[in-house]
C-alpha cells in the first residue's frame, strides 16, 4: 500500500509547488497570506486503503493560527464534493488503493482533480472576502463556520 501511497503523494506534491503550497509531512500542503491560511489535507481512511483530500481555509482574523488542522478550519470540503457524479465517482477510485487503475492513470485523476478543485480554487481565497466569495460560489458542498458567517455580515452591516 505504501506504493499507492506514494502515487498520490506524488500528485500532491507536484501540483501542490505549481501553486506555492509547501507540504508538511507529505500530507498537508499549506498556503499563507495576510488574511488567511489555505491548507490542502490527505487523509487516509481508518476503514481500508481509501483515501480523501480535504481543502480547508483558516481566516487568520479569527484566530492566529499558522498551521491549522482541517478539521478546525472555517471554510471546507472535499475535493471531489465539486464535481459532477461521474468525475467525482472517478476521483474517488483513484484515491481507493483497492481499485485496481494502472499507475499513470492514478496519477493523472489524482492531479487533474487536485488542480480544478483543490489548488485552484484554493489559489483565489487570497483574502477572507476571496475566500467566502469561493465558499458561496461553491455552495452547499462547503462547509462554512458560523463564526465566519457572523464576521461577515458584522463587517457589512458596519
Amino acid at each position: 500500500m505504501s506504493e499507492g501511497r506514494d502515487i498520490i503523494v506524488q500528485s500532491l506534491a507536484e501540483r501542490a509547488s505549481r501553486y506555492g503550497f509547501p507540504g508538511v509531512r507529505a500530507t498537508n500542503y499549506y498556503r499563507e497570506w495576510p488574511e488567511t491560511v489555505c491548507l490542502l489535507n490527505l487523509q487516509k481512511s481508518a476503514w481500508g486503503p481509501q483515501f480523501y483530500l480535504n481543502a480547508a481555509v483558516w481566516l487568520t482574523r479569527l484566530g492566529a493560527e499558522r498551521r491549522p488542522k482541517e478539521y478546525n478550519c472555517h471554510i471546507r470540503w472535499r475535493v471531489d464534493s465539486q464535481m459532477e457524479d461521474e468525475q467525482s465517482k472517478t476521483f474517488t477510485q483513484a484515491l481507493n488503493l483497492e481499485h485496481p487503475l494502472p499507475d499513470d492513470h492514478r496519477l493523472s485523476l489524482i492531479k487533474e482533480g487536485v488542480d480544478a478543485y483543490g489548488f485552484r480554487l484554493l489559489s483565489r481565497c487570497d483574502s477572507e472576502a476571496a475566500a467566502l466569495r469561493v465558499a458561496d460560489e461553491c455552495e452547499p458542498r462547503v462547509l462554512v463556520a458560523l463564526v465566519a458567517r457572523r464576521q461577515e455580515k458584522e463587517d457589512r452591516d458596519g
